[in-house]
């Protein structure tokens, strides 16, 4: 499974927001609620009602301005009358798709619910967020809930929690970042040490749709070096197409005064079509790169917008290991129940290429035990284990079943 990024909607910039006029509201006037989401590679998967049909799966995203729903089928049509169309072209001009805005929705969670929404449908889902994720995705929720409320995102219990801005008050444990908050997404300055270099500020998007947990514009920002030791590795993939780019780690990342990382995996895509120079009326950010969820996941984290703040306060995952995969492949899940697996890429000189494993391979068991015992974040995990540590796996290759012994290896 690749460290992956939704940079779907990065190549367009659409303020949908100003179009839904009654926005988000707590159902029967309540202050507080609480809703269930479930984690998929540090991505944030809620269900929701579309039309009061559902429940479908959404990711939550702060680094979305505006709500995409991937299958058009998850609407009516009438949703889709007389709708304006934005065309998606690839880097080499072809063009790949149109993205519809459906007006008129209505969106609810638990406890939480809104009229008259617009949000952005694929016209064509060419996109495999089903095989990439192991789970059944239908779209992205954007910054529609956070413009409305101050949102909680427990990462540990798998909880949000939603609060009134009149009623919010920071819970105790909690320290204060500030973020500017841009077309409807929030950027916070930290500090990184790069090998060789003192201690720099750099700008970077606070998105939750970011699996991984760094990523960094090298192309385009002279302060930013890539490291000596560096794999090439596809980082996302999205409606025009993958996303690839070199992996490797910076020294050590600093989150204010309270937080400090050492040996971070991070991401140096390779033309990554972002905006560098993010403006509105109260001035100009240089965007430098992404903060993604692999960090924010490693705390309980509390997005302010209204009033220019996100808090964070450490889990038992704070001192975690940041852990790139260590056994050399990635793998995408097929079947009516996500429950097959493939292997996508072999990384070069890995443990997975020296025992033979290829690209196409179906993975039948791990460790003696069938996969479909198995989650596809489980699976996940057996890949990221420590070094050293080794397992059998058996591998369906036209039609023949073959087993090898992997033994994990530190790769970057």
């Amino acid at each position: 499974m690749k460290g992956w990024i939704l940079f779907l909607l990065l190549f367009i910039s659409i303020h949908l927001n100003a179009q839904n006029p009654l926005g988000f509201y707590l159902s029967d006037n309540k202050d507080f609620v609480e809703l269930s989401f479930k984690e998929e590679s540090n991505l944030i998967v809620i269900p929701i009602l579309v039309n009061g049909n559902g429940p479908y799966n959404f990711i939550l995203d702060t680094g979305s301005e505006s709500g995409l729903i991937f299958d058009r089928w998850v609407i009516a049509e009438n949703n889709l009358v007389n709708a304006r169309k934005i065309p998606i072209y690839a880097s080499n001009g072809n063009k790949v798709t149109d993205l519809l805005v459906a007006n008129d929705l209505k969106i609810q969670m638990t406890g939480v619910e809104a009229s008259q929404q617009t949000m952005l449908v694929l016209k064509e889902n060419n996109l495999d967020i089903k095989g990439m994720l192991g789970i059944n995705a239908h779209g992205v929720l954007g910054s529609e809930l956070f413009n409305r409320f101050v949102v909680e995102i427990d990462y540990q219990n798998e909880k949000i929690r939603l609060y009134k801005h009149d009623n919010f008050k920071a819970p105790k444990g909690y320290k204060r970042m500030d973020i500017e908050v841009k077309s409807f997404r929030p950027y916070i300055t930290v500090d990184i040490k790069q090998k060789g270099k003192k201690r720099q500020k750099f700008n970077l998007l606070i998105d939750s749709g970011a699996s991984s947990a760094l990523f960094l514009d090298e192309q385009r920002h002279e302060q930013i070096d890539l490291p000596k030791k560096t794999l090439d590795h596809t980082i996302g993939s999205g409606i025009t197409g993958l996303l690839s780019g070199k992996i490797g780690r910076v020294k050590k990342v600093w989150l204010g005064k309270h937080f400090k990382f050492k040996n971070v995996i991070t991401s140096y895509p390779q033309q990554w079509k972002i905006q560098t120079e993010v403006s509105d009326r109260d001035g100009t950010i240089i965007r430098h790169g992404t903060l993604g969820s692999d960090m924010l996941s490693r705390f309980n984290v509390i997005y302010d917008y209204l009033n220019g703040a996100v808090y964070f306060k450490k889990t038992k995952e704070y001192k975690e290991e940041f852990k790139f995969n260590r056994a050399g492949f990635t793998f995408t899940a097929l079947g009516k129940e996500l429950n097959q697996y493939f292997i996508a890429d072999i990384i070069p000189d890995s443990p997975a290429e020296k025992i033979g494993l290829q690209p196409n391979d179906e993975i039948i068991a791990i460790g003696n035990k069938p996969v479909f015992f198995y989650t596809f974040s489980e699976i996940n995990g057996f890949l990221r284990g420590d070094t050293g540590t080794s397992f059998d796996i058996i591998i369906r290759r036209n039609g023949e079943l073959f087993k090898k012994t992997l033994r994990l290896r530190k790769l970057i």
